[in-house]
């Protein structure tokens, strides 16, 4: 299981190189399930420093 909250399209930032990222992306998400969660993080709202 990997998880993210960087949308594919700025992972070169991660890895600097167009190509290799593209294969990276290509790889992981072949025959996977992605799960895409919208709306605020319940993490974030439950945290003390919004209490």
């Amino acid at each position: 299981m990997i998880t993210t909250n960087l949308e594919f399209s700025r992972w070169n930032g991660i890895f600097y190189d167009e190509i290799m990222t593209a294969a990276i992306i290509d790889r992981l998400i072949h025959h996977s399930h992605l799960l895409m969660f919208t709306g605020p993080s319940h993490r974030l709202i439950d945290s003390p420093i919004n209490s």
